[in-house]
């Protein structure tokens, strides 16, 4: 029996022989050329080991890394530390900023990472400055506000204090109930109203909400300037008490059912040149011992007035 084929040609597997389809010993190897330019229609040359694939670029014509967040971290935090020397917000505001977008470009990939550093570091530095031009802001301005003196255009305590009692018509001793006093201007020495308080008065059995008895002594001041005092002017500041013949000071009763009648110095209005208006100390007590008692007046001058019924 013989493997042939139909036609007397060798058999199948002879194709497949050692020296078929270049793959045996004695098949011939082509090596194809590395330098100079490939031949027409001839496969690409296989690439060299240090040349990137694909054909892309060299990398000499590689992408820059990134500056862009780093570079303005760094202008906002120059600015920034800057600014805090004049203890301004904005000082603040650039370098929280400048903070932010450093560390934004730090966490990225493939950036530069020397603006980004710089700028941490300028920022930590204005935050210092900031710190202390803040501590010194704060005692500058607390300085000011104590040693400043308060404004005499605005402040009635201040103007309040010009009142006094005249130096040649003042009265260091006790008035008797109905006596008048002067009071003036110390810087100017002009007159500016009289003042005098008179005996004290019963109120006890009127009809009043307050519990106890009651005594009112009228206290009566006449404008002696040209022109109308105004309820609320330093010219009307002074204090009024009842002092017992103990020497303790009498609680002042300010019901609204007796000042309706009996006003207190709260309650006075404006007062007209030449007018005179009434007001009333009102306390808790007997008119036995109001009569043994004393009214004071005391100006911001520190000057007192005091009326008694043995006063004269």
């Amino acid at each position: 029996m013989t493997n042939q084929t139909a036609n007397g040609g060798r058999p199948p597997f002879a194709a497949y022989g050692p020296a078929s389809a270049g793959y045996g010993p004695g098949a011939p190897v082509t090596v194809p050329p590395t330098i100079g330019p490939a031949a027409p229609g001839a496969p690409a040359p296989w690439p060299s080991p240090g040349s990137p694939p694909n054909g892309s670029a060299s990398p000499a014509g590689a992408r820059p890394p990134r500056r862009g967040l780093g570079i303005t971290a760094l202008v906002l935090a120059c600015v920034g530390a800057i600014a805090a020397f004049t203890a301004s917000p904005l000082a603040w505001l650039l370098l929280v900023t400048a903070l932010v977008l450093a560390i934004v470009h730090l966490a990225r990939r493939g950036g530069a990472r020397v603006p980004a550093v710089i700028a941490i570091v300028i920022v930590g530095f204005g935050v210092f400055i900031a710190l202390i031009a803040a501590v010194v802001s704060g005692f500058t301005s607390a300085g000011s506000g104590v040693d400043s003196a308060p404004d005499p255009e605005t402040d009635t305590y201040t103007l309040a204090q010009r009142l006094s009692l005249p130096p040649d018509r003042g009265s260091e001793s006790e008035l008797a109930w109905g006596t008048a006093q002067t009071i003036i201007d110390s810087d100017t020495g002009d007159d500016v109203w009289s003042i005098r308080t008179l005996a004290p008065i019963d109120i006890t059995s009127e009809t009043f909400s307050a519990s106890g008895s009651l005594v009112a002594t009228p206290v009566e001041i006449t404008n002696l300037t040209d022109e109308t005092i105004d309820s609320d002017a330093w010219q009307l500041r002074f204090s009024t008490s009842y002092r017992l013949s103990d020497g303790t000071y009498a609680d002042a009763a300010y019901d609204p059912a007796v000042t309706d009648l009996y006003p207190s110095r709260y309650d006075i209005t404006d007062v007209a040149p030449g007018a005179t208006v009434t007001f009333y100390v009102v306390h808790d007590g007997s008119i036995a011992e109001a009569d043994e008692g004393s009214v004071e007046v005391g100006l911001y001058s520190g000057d007192i007035i005091t009326w008694t019924a043995t006063g004269g």
